[in-house]
């Protein structure tokens, strides 16, 4: 068989749209700071050779809390100069200059404002990648999920692209009117959400001397909010690294030739839709998940000829499975379900029926895993990725 011909059987991989300007900026600052770093070139560190859990949990903690007080400040600071511009001279000039000059103060300070947050993000999640020895990342197929693309959408809080692969279509139960409606939302919430608060806290409060004692409350307000998107920011950056750091860790270290050989046709595939289907019912294409299944279709040579996305043809996969596959199968499921950092809905009332009788025990160890992987026990994260062929 051709080379070209094999290649046409291979899973299929397109990005529905391209990188936009914030994100190339974003992954090309990141890479600057690993230039600058001298850690560009390195290889990632075993988990096994990175600190303990409670030193690195201590260290994330300290790299989220200290850019979420940055950020506290530069809201703060932004705002303090609306609001004294507003204070000095709020009918001490007409109308029209006024406004003018209010509009304008609120502008430039919003673009200080958001380029400061952005470069504080960029510098967090590149500290946060050095401190899990995450110093590079090789993207499964293109460099829609390698390490500065993931956490460039991280810290400037960009949506995760549409992957098509395999077929799989996260977003199939979500309706178009809720996708249009979530991605004005995101938009909107990066670009003009400090912008309301400034405008709203400034002006909410009546005319006259009343108003102008109470708009210093808009400094505060808008630092509280900065540091709590930064401190998201941070929060989604560990699980990104940490997931990713998992995922090349099942499939280059658990799933040996050793365990692959003695896995049946049927658990394969099975493998496969335990991911797959996990994507479609947490309806988001988070990367840590993608990570997972792009590895393991390359560990299994799937082939891009099925619907590997279909629940129900899942369930009956699974029941035609021995019982030590079965839970090999279900192992994965558990695990996949944790990756994007939560439960969703739909999660929740499906995975019961793939657990059955061990549900609670699944469940349990998905909320542990989940846990570990926001708080920054990688170790932890590690022990709870188990697929030993055991029920729970």
């Amino acid at each position: 068989m051709s080379e070209d011909t094999e290649t046409t059987h291979k899973p299929r991989y397109q990005r529905e749209q391209a990188a936009g300007f914030l994100e190339n900026s974003g992954v090309k600052y990141y890479q600057y700071l690993a230039k600058k770093a001298g850690i560009n070139d390195m290889a990632a560190v075993a988990i096994d050779d990175l600190p303990s859990d409670n030193i690195m949990c201590a260290l994330a903690e300290n790299l989220t809390n200290f850019a979420a007080i940055i950020a506290f400040s530069i809201g703060a600071l932004t705002t303090v100069v609306s609001v004294w511009f507003e204070w000095q001279y709020a009918g001490h000039l007409s109308d029209t200059l006024y406004y003018i000059s209010y509009a304008l103060i609120i502008i430039a300070m919003l673009m200080v404002e958001m380029t400061v947050l952005f470069w504080l993000g960029l510098r967090t999640v590149h500290g946060l990648a050095c401190l899990t020895g995450h110093y590079h990342g090789d993207a499964p197929l293109d460099d829609t999920n390698a390490v500065p693309n993931m956490l460039a959408r991280a810290a400037l809080e960009v949506p995760d692209p549409i992957i098509h692969y395999l077929g799989i279509d996260p977003l199939k139960h979500v309706p178009k009117t809720q996708l249009l409606f979530i991605g004005v939302l995101y938009k909107a919430k990066v670009l003009l959400s400090s912008l309301l608060i400034k405008f709203i806290l400034v002006r909410v409060f009546g005319k006259g001397s009343s108003r102008l004692g109470f708009q210093w409350i808009a400094i505060p307000v808008t630092g509280i909010w900065d540091a709590f998107v930064m401190y998201k920011v941070a929060k989604e950056a560990r699980l990104r690294l940490f997931g990713s750091r998992l995922a090349h860790h099942i499939a280059d270290e658990i799933m040996q030739p050793d365990l692959m050989n003695n896995l049946s046709p049927n658990a394969k595939e099975a493998a496969i839709r335990a991911v797959a289907t996990m994507m479609v019912l947490s309806q988001n294409h988070h990367p840590n998940m993608l990570v997972l299944l792009v590895k393991l279709c390359e560990t299994f040579d799937i082939q891009d000829s099925h619907e590997y996305d279909n629940w129900e043809d899942f369930l009956a996969l699974l029941n035609q499975l021995p019982l030590s596959e079965r839970y090999f199968v279900l192992d994965l499921l558990c695990v996949s379900a944790a990756f994007d950092g939560h439960l969703s809905r739909l999660e929740r009332e499906h995975l019961p029926q793939a657990f059955a009788e061990h549900t609670d025990v699944y469940m349990q160890r998905i909320q542990e895993l989940i846990a570990a992987l926001l708080n920054g026990r990688l170790h932890l994260a590690k022990e709870l990725c188990k697929l030993d062929f055991e029920a729970g």
